[in-house]
């Protein structure tokens, strides 16, 4: 009975190290480019960024929530969700850090813009309109 209660412990010890926090982001935003007409097809990318601690970081890659692609009448509006789940480490609460990725051809070859909100923390039910008031430039 004492072996059994020690491995059901442990077990409840290794649960409560290794759980994780998983939240979804809905984002809003335009996007400009010099060139209006090359904000057709641009690709808009959630992305979780993962932290981790060397020498693990060599094995870390941040993780894909979800994608979208803007059309002619979007004139460069853009929606995006995306939901991720980041490892909490003991008892404090990792929660995912969302960012955008955008891939395009606004100067007229292949380009990749990276944008961070200036709160990366808000989660479905809200959304992150941050680059509605502060627009993308693409170039």
């Amino acid at each position: 009975m004492r072996i059994f209660l020690t491995k059901v412990s442990f077990f409840f010890s290794l649960v409560l190290l290794c759980s994780a926090a998983n939240n979804c982001a809905w984002f809003v935003g335009k996007l400009h480019c010099s060139d209006p007409t090359k904000l057709e097809n641009v690709v808009v990318e959630i992305w979780d960024k993962d932290r981790s601690f060397f020498p693990l970081t060599l094995f870390v890659d941040d993780d894909l929530a979800g994608r979208t692609i803007t059309s002619a009448e979007d004139n460069g509006t853009f929606k995006v969700e995306g939901c991720a789940s980041d490892v909490d480490f003991l008892f404090v609460k990792n929660e995912p850090e969302f960012y955008l990725k955008i891939r395009h051809y606004c100067k007229g070859r292949a380009e990749v813009t990276y944008a961070h909100p200036r709160n990366m923390k808000v989660f479905v039910p809200e959304t992150n309109d941050y680059f509605t008031k502060h627009p993308i430039i693409l170039g």
